[in-house]
């Protein structure tokens, strides 16, 4: 073991160590304890953090709050992101395919979940703001992080501490910025837009219906009108047959939805259909567009 063998002397202050503290060699002082038959080992680069960590230990397992995380010591972040993945994202594709995968390449993933500290969460943020990301989307991967180990921590009994949690790391500013999904009914002429002088002086949905009728395809304008006046999104509007719209009862039912859970569980989603979307479709229909 060292000279602590013979002497029971820190070679470096020539002072006795605590017990259960054992000289290895500069700067690595070796404590140990048993507890419950098993003995735990941790090395230190100084006798008083050695000391200390037996004081700790020791009070825990007078409290009864000792827990024993060599396990984890050994248990890479990576293996509890791939387990969620697996486990947990099933009806999640986005993340599987998006977010899942930027976890997986960043080398937070290799920490222990016994060593890792806040300082890792933030260097990984700092990387993917460094790397030019959103802030909304360097959110979104910290708060899929924290979720993993707040999951592993509740439901697999990972004992750790959640340091991707938005009480430990910051978040970047900019990130709540919602986004205005709402067409502009402003106009107006402006000598330095890049704008045609045709384009200028038209609403957003005019100019966006200008763009329509120039497709090749006749019916692109009114999907564009009636995804408009229903607030579909483009999948759900293209799924759409005329079965699935309810004329008197003013209903349409959407096969595919953004929730596909929703749909496995419960079915077909409905909606109310709006006036200005039947105005839509009635015309259509009167015309044999669609």
């Amino acid at each position: 073991m060292g000279e602590t063998d013979k002497s029971g002397n820190d070679p470096v202050t020539g002072k006795p160590l605590p017990k259960g503290v054992w000289y290895r060699g500069p700067g690595q002082y070796q404590a140990r304890k048993m507890v419950d038959g098993k003995r735990l080992r941790k090395t230190f680069a100084s006798s008083a953090l050695a000391r200390r960590w037996l004081s700790e230990k020791r009070a825990e397992v007078d409290l009864r709050q000792f827990k024993d995380t060599s396990a984890i010591d050994r248990l890479p972040i990576r293996q509890l992101v791939e387990r969620y993945r697996d486990e947990c994202m099933a009806h999640r594709e986005a993340d599987r395919t998006g977010h899942i995968p930027a976890l997986l390449d960043d080398p937070v993933v290799g920490v222990m979940v016994g060593k890792w500290m806040p300082a890792d969460v933030r260097a990984f943020r700092d990387r993917m703001l460094a790397d030019g990301y959103a802030p909304a989307t360097v959110v979104k991967r910290l708060n899929l992080l924290a979720s993993i180990i707040q999951h592993a921590i509740s439901e697999w009994d990972i004992h750790t501490v959640n340091h991707a949690s938005g009480r430990v790391v910051k978040r970047p500013a900019g990130a709540d910025k919602k986004r205005n999904r709402r067409l502009s009914s402003k106009t107006g002429f402006n000598v330095n837009s890049n704008k045609t002088e045709n384009e200028q002086g038209k609403t957003e949905y005019e100019r966006l219906i200008g763009a329509m009728l120039t497709s090749c395809h006749s019916d692109d304008v009114w999907l564009v009108r009636w995804s408009i006046e229903q607030a579909c999104r483009l999948a759900e509007s293209l799924s759409l047959r005329w079965k699935d719209i309810d004329f008197e009862q003013k209903t349409i039912s959407l096969e595919r939805v953004k929730n596909e859970r929703h749909r496995e569980e419960l079915g077909d989603e409905k909606r109310p259909l709006t006036p200005g979307a039947r105005r839509v479709l009635l015309k259509c229909r009167s015309l044999h567009l669609i």
